[in-house]
């Protein structure tokens, strides 16, 4: 878990930490600050988005496979404003090459706040 974020530089810019990673599956965390908000004072669409993609990069990241992402989509539900925030990234299907997954983003109540969907390409660690 600790490597996985050690190698993930914006991640750690932003304040992001990993609350668990493991195979198809990651917990991340933000406690957004005044540096996360946007001019309306709510937390940043980028900050939420950014918080979703490495919960996805870390759940696709963790068994067998390397992935990138293809293709990903991302629904506002509601205002991030306070913190924490967790996105939570879950596998739905994983062929040879190609997998999907779902992230929620919540904020500490468990209340949704953005809805992301992400298909990635896998390919084989190399040792």
């Amino acid at each position: 878990m600790k490597t996985f974020m050690d190698k993930d530089a914006f991640g750690r810019f932003i304040g992001i930490e990993a609350v668990f990673i493991e195979p198809g599956r990651a917990r991340m965390r933000l406690d957004p600050d005044d540096r996360h908000r946007n001019g309306l004072g709510m937390v940043h669409g980028g900050a939420l988005f950014t918080l979703a993609d490495l919960a996805l990069a870390a759940a696709a990241n963790s068994g067998e496979h390397s992935a990138v992402a293809i293709n990903v989509a991302m629904t506002f539900v509601k205002p991030g404003r306070h913190g924490p925030l967790f996105a939570e990234a879950r596998e739905l299907s994983a062929g040879r090459t190609i997998a999907s997954y779902a992230v929620d983003v919540t904020d500490k109540d468990g209340v949704l706040l953005a809805a992301f969907q992400a298909t990635v390409y896998r390919r084989e660690k190399k040792a």
